[in-house]
């Protein structure tokens, strides 16, 4: 018997035109550095130059479990290499497909590709956000600000402080979830991001089941 999700329930007839997708390649290769952002941008924009001049895109974070004897990732064969990008510039990225490329820890093959419409889900959650602030109390007040000027008023809980490298200087921010986001929200935010460094992973949120089964690491 399946059981009532109000969540689902809310959303199943939700209609939108998208104006972001995200493109999910598979991905073959070992480990990753966990600490990736830049160099897979630098990577991929190698290949694909236009990247660089790409209004609004992002580059999600690869997943994988640590090595346990450095600083990488272990990528499963399920890891996946995912872009958030304008639909209209969809078709720019086919040219990845097949190509190899290398964040300093081996070889990647980027396999096949296929889109994924964006899913209004009422709680939603970014590994790091950037929004030029260390403290978390000025981090949080900078980012309701943000969400009021995309009219977006929801609960957030940050998780823990986080930095990636960059060749200027490490920029540092917070993880964070939104809670209670109503569907058009929900878009609103995946679609536009939330601070700086898209490119680098930064600010891109995904759907999350829920915040109670949640310990944001």
């Amino acid at each position: 018997m399946r059981m009532y999700n109000p969540e689902w329930e809310a959303i199943k007839n939700f209609e939108y035109t998208p104006r972001f997708k995200d493109v999910q390649f598979d991905l073959a290769g070992t480990e990753i550095p966990a600490d990736h952002g830049y160099k897979l941008f630098e990577s991929l924009a190698a290949l694909l130059p236009t990247l660089r001049d790409m209004a609004g895109a992002g580059i999600h974070p690869i997943h994988g479990e640590p090595t346990g004897r450095n600083d990488n990732l272990i990528i499963n064969r399920r890891g996946k290499l995912v872009l958030r990008l304008p639909v209209e510039r969809l078709a720019d990225v086919d040219a990845l497909v097949g190509q190899r490329i290398d964040t300093g820890a081996g070889e990647l093959l980027i396999g096949a590709a296929r889109e994924k419409l964006l899913t209004p889900f009422a709680t939603l959650y970014s590994p790091l956000v950037d929004l030029g602030i260390e403290d978390e109390v000025d981090f949080l007040d900078a980012a309701r600000d943000e969400l009021e000027k995309m009219d977006i008023q929801c609960g957030m809980i940050p998780g823990k402080k986080r930095k990636i490298y960059l060749p200027d200087g490490d920029i540092c921010g917070y993880s964070l979830m939104l809670h209670d986001v109503s569907p058009q929200q929900s878009l609103r935010v995946q679609e536009q991001g939330l601070g700086r460094h898209r490119a680098y992973g930064c600010g891109l949120f995904v759907p999350h089941k829920s915040i109670k089964a949640v310990a944001i690491g």
